[in-house]
């Protein structure tokens, strides 16, 4: 990941926090909403078509699917702590619970990490890497945005909040970097098997993030449905331009 690239991606946090420190004092999330669905619908077709063929391309072992099933539930794991921010979930009756803002600021750190692992751009090619790339730097928009939100509503001193998200955009570039040195360190195979948890965190946000229903049963509102095609539409379009 270029200099340039890892700079993009702290730039978009940042701006997904500004946002919420603009937004502080409003409740409404409908355009986060409809945000996440755009980007869950793009992380989920790149998984599938660019990440998930990599990584057994690399390792054709069977154990490399049980690594991706892995991937699914170390983030079910994760969501225990962060309440589902990610998806949208704010729960902003609970934020004045310290227990509440740790667990969120641990979980969503640990996501984060783990999103920056295929950033390392190590064994996946490079058409693969770049798409990918723009995935999650889309996804960190939102991400950084509900770690805001979650953060200027609970702490006192927002000065204190802007320290933890200050670090939080460098979290990403940090998995990036641990990616690229394992992959050094390990012959590839720790770094293919690590990629291919991540495959499996990746599915989880994503599936949950188109599939969560806005407040009534099975139900995708027509905004929220158009974000889906919209995101999906332009990863394949990336895919036939490779």
């Amino acid at each position: 990941m270029s200099a340039t690239e890892t700079i993009l991606l702290i730039l978009m946090a940042a701006a997904g926090a500004f946002a919420a420190w603009v937004l502080r004092n409003k409740t409404k999330i409908d355009f986060l909403q409809i945000l996440l669905s755009f980007t869950g619908a793009y992380l989920l077709a790149i998984t599938v078509t660019h990440l998930v063929p990599e990584v057994f391309a690399h390792n054709n072992s069977s154990n490399t699917a049980y690594f991706i099933l892995a991937g699914f539930f170390v983030q079910l794991l994760i969501v225990q702590f962060t309440r589902g921010i990610e998806h949208g979930h704010l729960h902003l009756h609970e934020a004045g619970s310290g227990g509440y803002v740790a667990g969120v600021v641990f979980g969503l750190t640990l996501h984060a990490f783990l999103e920056g692992v295929p950033l390392s751009g190590s064994d996946i090619g490079h058409d693969h890497a770049e798409h990918v790339y723009y995935a999650i730097l889309i996804h960190k928009l939102p991400e950084a945005f509900s770690l805001a939100t979650v953060l200027f509503f609970s702490l006192k001193k927002h000065s204190h909040a802007a320290i933890i998200l200050l670090l939080f955009t460098l979290v990403t570039p940090a998995g990036a970097w641990a990616g690229h040195y394992l992959s050094e360190r390990s012959a590839g195979h720790s770094i293919n098997w690590l990629l291919a948890i991540v495959c499996g965190t990746f599915i989880h946000i994503s599936t949950t993030i188109i599939f969560e229903s806005s407040g009534k049963a099975h139900h995708i509102s027509l905004y929220k449905f158009l974000a889906i095609l919209l995101g999906t539409g332009l990863s394949l379009i990336g895919l036939l331009g490779t």
